[in-house]
């Protein structure tokens, strides 16, 4: 039986990944004149963050290794970047198990519905439910999908850079994820060629652009 729920999702955020944070940081700022503002860190994930707000409800995310835990799966990879590149991204919506089971008869394989929650500095807790997709061959060209239930979302205590102007998914098969993009009717251009995840953004210094070839992404199998 098919799944007749209509859904409606947003583009959430996009995960710069990078070898230092505090580099990372740094250059951003340089390249931006706007400071990303910590987010603390993710245990038991070998990671911590800081985030920026584009002027809609979107933010960009920069994850590297957490000197203070050990290396993980997801950590390590990390720290052999050359420089920052965009991993993955993620549509917030409602209803992830509703969400799930239509992925499922689109031909994807959902992950399991995870809870997940951080402690930024000197804020509340923040708890959220994710899933991703896995056993493709997309990596971070396929979101993974976030519900913030009813904790405050990163951007309303974040930084503003300034208006997001593109996003660009570029795969040799743009129709599965355009059904993706359909399906929740985000705001994203599909095209066909070598896989990569680029975003071009506004901020006081000028347009800047970052770029991911063949994200490799989260796995979120746990």
């Amino acid at each position: 039986m098919t799944t007749q729920q209509a859904f409606h999702g947003e583009i959430d955020h996009f995960v710069l990944a990078a070898p230092n944070l505090e580099r990372a940081c740094a250059d951003f700022e340089r390249a931006t004149g706007v400071a990303p503002i910590a987010g603390g860190a993710h245990p038991g994930r070998g990671t911590h963050n800081a985030l920026v707000a584009f002027d809609d409800s979107a933010y960009l995310e920069i994850i590297a290794p957490d000197p203070a835990q050990p290396p993980t799966g997801m950590s390590a990879p990390m720290a052999q970047l050359a420089a920052p590149t965009l991993m993955h991204w993620a549509v917030r919506s409602r209803g992830l198990e509703a969400l799930s089971a239509r992925l499922r008869e689109m031909g994807w394989t959902p992950t399991p519905v995870n809870r997940m929650s951080r402690t930024p500095p000197g804020g509340p807790r923040l708890e959220w439910e994710l899933f991703g997709v896995h056993r493709h061959r997309f990596g971070g060209l396929a979101p993974f999908f976030i519900d913030w239930m009813n904790s405050p979302r990163p951007p309303s205590t974040s930084p503003r850079v300034g208006a997001l102007r593109r996003v660009v998914v570029t795969t040799d098969d743009p129709v599965a994820i355009r059904n993706v993009v359909a399906l929740l009717g985000v705001d994203v251009e599909v095209a066909a060629g070598a896989p990569s995840l680029a975003i071009a953004f506004a901020s006081p210094r000028g347009e800047v652009r970052f770029e991911g070839s063949a994200p490799r992404g989260f796995t979120l199998d746990d």
